[in-house]
């Protein structure tokens, strides 16, 4: 079977499919919705790629180093070259998922550490909020 390429499409496809796309998406109504669709679009491997890049975006805002972020992540230089030159364009959707992300983790934390009864020290929660991710764990114990 041919592989099929998205720049072999005249312009005026190419623009119609990626439009098409993105109605798509915009169509889901509700994280339930957005699950099944993801789920049957893409193998749970490839949402895990996507979400490692997500990964990298927030800890390269957070300033920490390539080497730093390849310990953590078990990611290579091109992954994060790649994902830090989208960062850099002023229209990055990176940076818009970051901050949000960022923001529903730090909620997280706070009713985790309300309901043990913990402190709140916005700075820790900041860096916390940054490193609450389950596969920079899951990096760490293999080691």
């Amino acid at each position: 079977m041919p592989t099929f390429h998205l720049n072999s499409l005249p312009k005026e496809k190419r623009i119609q499919m990626i439009g098409e796309f993105y109605d798509t998406v915009d169509s889901l109504k509700d994280r339930q919705e957005v699950r099944s669709f993801f789920k049957s679009l893409l193998a749970a491997d490839e949402i895990a790629a996507l979400m490692r890049r997500i990964e990298v975006a927030m800890l390269l805002s957070a300033e920490y180093s390539y080497d730093k972020i390849k310990k953590m992540l078990g990611v290579g230089n091109n992954k994060i070259s790649s994902v830090h030159k989208a960062l850099l364009q002023d229209d990055s959707g990176y940076a818009m998922i970051v901050k949000r992300l960022i923001e529903d983790r730090k909620n997280r934390l706070i009713k985790i550490k309300k309901e043990g009864k913990g402190t709140i020290d916005e700075k820790e929660l900041e860096r916390e909020a940054l490193l609450f991710t389950p596969s920079s764990a899951a990096v760490r114990r293999k080691k």
